[in-house]
C-alpha cells in the first residue's frame, strides 16, 4: 500500500514538474523572442528621407552608453540606457541621425546587439529550466508508474 501511495505522489509531482517545464519554456521563450524582436524597432527612423549616418565613438558605459559623434563640425553626445560588454569605451559605431535635428539619432547595432544578447540569455535560461524540470518530471512519472504497477502486482499475488 505504501508503494502505491508513494507512486501516486511521485506521478502527481512529476506531472506538476512537467507542466512547470512547459510553462517556463513558454514564458522564457516568449520573453527571449520578444527581446530579439524589440531590437529591430528603429527601422522606420532609418528609412526616413532625412536620416543620415556618421561615425561615432562610445565615450562612457558607466550610466548606460554615451556616444559622441560629429555633424557639420558640431559635436553631439547621445546617451542610450543600454550597456553591452561587446561595445566598450572607444568602440566605433555608426550613428544614424536626423539631418534636420542631429540630436535625434539612433545606433541600431548597439541596441539590436544588446536586445539580441538578452534574448539569447532568456532563451538559454528557458531551455535550461525545461531540461531540468523535464528530467525531474520524467523521473517522477517513471518511478511513480513503476511503483504503482509493482504495488498492483504485489496486491494480486497476495490474494
Amino acid at each position: 500500500m505504501a508503494k502505491r501511495v508513494i507512486g501516486i505522489i511521485l506521478t502527481v509531482l512529476g506531472s506538476i514538474f512537467l507542466l512547470m517545464a512547459l510553462l517556463f519554456g513558454i514564458i522564457f521563450g516568449t520573453v527571449g523572442a520578444g527581446m530579439k524582436y524589440a531590437g529591430g524597432t528603429d527601422d522606420e527612423f532609418l528609412q526616413e528621407d532625412t536620416t543620415m549616418l556618421c561615425d561615432g565613438e562610445i565615450t562612457s558605459v558607466s550610466d548606460g552608453t554615451t556616444i559622441a559623434y560629429e555633424v557639420d563640425g558640431y559635436e553631439y553626445t547621445w546617451n542610450v540606457s543600454v550597456t553591452n560588454s561587446a561595445y566598450p569605451v572607444g568602440t566605433h559605431v555608426t550613428v544614424y541621425y536626423d539631418e534636420t535635428d542631429p540630436t535625434t539619432c539612433s545606433v541600431p547595432e548597439l541596441v539590436q546587439g544588446t536586445y539580441n544578447q538578452l534574448g539569447n540569455i532568456f532563451g538559454g535560461i528557458g531551455i535550461g529550466l525545461v531540461i531540468a524540470f523535464g528530467i525531474v518530471a520524467i523521473a517522477g512519472l517513471v518511478v511513480g508508474i513503476i511503483l504503482i504497477s509493482k504495488s498492483g502486482k504485489a496486491a494480486k499475488q497476495s490474494e
